[in-house]
């Protein structure tokens, strides 16, 4: 009898185990990681284009900026759900998240602007 106890004690720590690494994965890929802000920022990086070679502080302060912003302000699966949206429809949800950023970089570049 307690031959058959143990067996059903053990399957059902093998499938509590098995139900633990279920939501780990599942948790990795709703939560922000490091390896996400880096993404993000690069991506800010190359959307700038010629701006992050002219201004190459103002620009990596600028998506730093945004990067935090948008990581504080949504969760990654909202980001991702966002993402899928039109361009129009990003721009609509992420223009009042990063407008200060924005602000202070386009001051910083008009700062920095040579106007000779």
């Amino acid at each position: 009898m307690t031959s058959k106890w143990q067996k059903y004690v053990a399957i059902a720590v093998m499938i509590l185990v098995g139900i633990l690494i279920v939501l780990e994965l599942i948790n990795k890929r709703i939560t922000w990681e490091e390896s996400d802000a880096a993404s993000l920022t690069s991506a800010c990086l190359d959307d700038l284009g010629g701006y992050a070679v002219r201004f190459p502080m103002q620009s990596d302060e600028y998506c730093d900026c945004s990067t935090q912003a948008i990581m504080n302000a949504l969760e990654k699966s909202d980001y991702q759900v966002l993402m899928s949206k039109s361009a129009a429809e990003q721009e609509e949800e992420l223009l009042p998240i990063l407008l200060d950023c924005y602000n202070t970089y386009q001051e910083a570049i008009y700062n920095e602007s040579k106007l000779d």
